[in-house]
């Protein structure tokens, strides 16, 4: 387990995955999680953080234990998040119900 992520896991995180698991990361936006679905819905385009999502608000850290990664996605405790472009990058709540950005073109 990643030590850097073991005494973090009861704050919020969002096990987020980039480009159709090109890489895996731990974020932790720092805000409710009220707060970042409305921050979410607000953003007009995912562009920033083609290249990489480190830029995003908060902790972005790079999951070098997939396993763990991938146990905790199981569980279906935390919020998930998919990043690329602007028609396929979504948000979801624990496994209950996708949130778009303003700028999501894909399908619903």
């Amino acid at each position: 387990m990643q030590k850097d992520i073991e005494y973090r896991e009861k704050e919020f995180m969002v096990l987020l995955e980039e480009e159709y698991g090109y890489k895996h990361w731990f974020w932790f936006p720092q805000m409710t999680p009220f707060e970042l679905e409305a921050w979410w819905k607000k953003l007009e385009t995912v562009d920033p953080y083609f290249m990489t999502p480190e830029p995003l608000p908060g902790d972005v850290i790079f999951a070098e234990d997939m396993e763990h990664w991938y146990s905790l996605q199981e569980k279906g405790k935390h919020y998930q998040a998919h990043i690329h472009c602007d028609d396929d990058s979504w948000l979801m709540r624990s496994l209950e119900k996708f949130v778009y950005h303003m700028g999501y073109e894909g399908e619903k």
